[in-house]
């Protein structure tokens, strides 16, 4: 058996598809990532990264083709772009990998056995779906003449300084495609620079896009370093004419050094910049930082899911932590009898007030608090014991304190929401070793084209 190296082209045979969307192969003892390469297929990979028990490699050629594979997926920068990974796979496909990912992960990672897995809940839009996007700024050479010029796209997959331009986006609304082209054409006629993060200098920085599936509106925020807007007027006037529904124009200003899309100062505002989306017969207020779900039809069938789970009453106390704009806890409360919400993000709370108020849902508390000392406010504003517990953390999933904090409410039902299953397992450790022992796991497909998944775990308390 001769000893795998760096630079080796070697032939394998691809078993599985890891979370991520690599293919995964065996070779010589090795396990093999190859990305691109689909279970079934014989591939030529070289090797480009050798671990200890592990190798990383780049596809070579495929000498056997999946009878899955999509040979020309439809977006033109499918595999340059790193965002849409799983375009080469039908939806079908698609969701019965997430669906398999999601039950492995929970029974290597989260040391799970004996659970109930439903079938995953499909995304009613495969493409077109998302209503927010998030594009940075970057100077590139033209694919064209090769000179330097400004572009509005992704990150190159590894890459933090290097932007990948995107002409439109087969995720997005196509008013999102005509907002980014005239958003795009307007800034090179100004002449703008766009941002360095080697150096942190230079003007343009994000453009965050978002749109309503109910409404057809969409608004901007276009986030710069310190400078002069100039011409803004002149590209709110180009927006309005050129893109159906458009609404708002937000100008921010970000001075910190993370590449994160986030306002720390806005500067100038034209029109509303607060969208509606309706979900499941709720009417929902969305400010322009707040979270919300960015498949609108399927968080319809993930909110449905997470209150039906739950198994509410007319005297449950649930607390929905992390609860956003309020979605997962208003849909809740028309079946509890009372529901406090806990967000730290205080613009996201007025948001989740106001959406109450404007469905008429009167049996609500929302509190603007980090963890975990929102678990404290909680307590206090219950009035008694919470019957359930939903949460649903950022990808990172739970830090250690504020994951204790919840367990120590010990709600007889506590619902877990994760965009991550490595993290949803390791913290579903976590809860079980805290009492409570896994009943139900409902995949949902949320992000299709993607590697990305959601899913619903409910647990019950051992001794409920």
């Amino acid at each position: 058996m001769s000893e795998i190296r760096k630079n080796d082209l070697v032939t394998v045979e691809i078993q599985d598809l890891a979370y991520g969307g690599l293919g995964v192969a065996r070779h010589n003892g090795f396990v093999v990532f190859v990305p691109n390469a689909l279970p079934g297929e014989r591939v030529a990979a070289r090797i480009v990264k050798k671990k200890a028990n592990h190798a990383q490699a780049v596809l070579e050629r495929i000498e056997q083709a999946s009878p899955h594979r999509i040979a020309n997926p439809p977006c033109p920068v499918y595999d340059r772009c790193g965002g849409c990974t799983w375009q080469n796979l039908p939806h079908e496909e698609q969701t019965r990998w997430k669906e398999k990912q999601v039950v492995d992960t929970l029974r290597h990672l989260g040391r799970q056995e004996a659970f109930e897995t439903r079938p995953i809940l499909r995304s009613p839009l495969a493409f077109r779906y998302r209503n927010k996007m998030e594009y940075s700024w970057g100077i590139e050479p033209s694919e064209r003449h090769g000179a330097p010029q400004l572009v509005l796209g992704f990150h190159k997959p590894g890459r933090f300084d290097r932007i990948l331009p995107v002409p439109a986006c087969l995720l997005q609304p196509e008013a999102l495609d005509e907002l980014h082209a005239t958003l795009l054409q307007w800034a090179r006629e100004q002449g703008f620079g766009a941002h360095d993060p080697r150096r942190h200098e230079g003007f343009l920085r994000h453009a965050v896009m978002r749109y309503s599936f109910t409404t057809g509106e969409s608004i901007l925020l276009l986030l710069t370093h310190e400078g002069e807007l100039t011409s803004k007027e002149q590209l709110v006037e180009r927006l309005r004419e050129r893109v159906g529904g458009f609404k708002a124009f937000v100008w921010g200003i970000n001075r910190g050094v993370a590449d994160v899309a986030r306002i720390e100062e806005e500067r100038w505002v034209w029109g509303n910049p607060i969208l509606e989306e309706e979900v499941n017969g709720l009417r929902f207020e969305i400010s322009p930082q707040s979270f919300f779900q960015t498949n609108t039809a399927g968080a319809a069938l993930l909110y449905a899911k997470v209150a039906e789970l739950a198994e509410l009453a007319a005297d449950s106390r649930l607390l929905d932590a992390y609860c956003g704009t309020g979605a997962i806890g208003l849909h809740c409360a028309c079946q509890a009898g009372g529901v406090v919400g806990v967000e730290m993000v205080t613009e996201a709370i007025w948001n989740a007030r106001r959406n109450a108020e404007r469905n008429g849902i009167d049996n609500t508390v929302f509190l603007a608090a980090p963890m975990p000392r929102g678990l404290e406010l909680a307590r206090c504003a219950a009035g008694g014991a919470f019957s359930h517990v939903v949460i649903d953390p950022p990808r990172g999933g739970m830090d250690k304190r504020s994951l204790a904090g919840l367990i120590d409410l010990q709600a007889p039902t506590f619902l877990y929401v994760s965009c991550n299953p490595a993290t949803l397992a390791r913290d579903i450790v976590t809860i079980c070793e805290g009492g409570y022992v896994i009943d139900v796991v409902q995949p949902v497909d949320m992000f299709p084209q993607t590697y990305h998944i959601e899913t619903i775990v409910r647990l019950r308390r051992r001794d409920g």
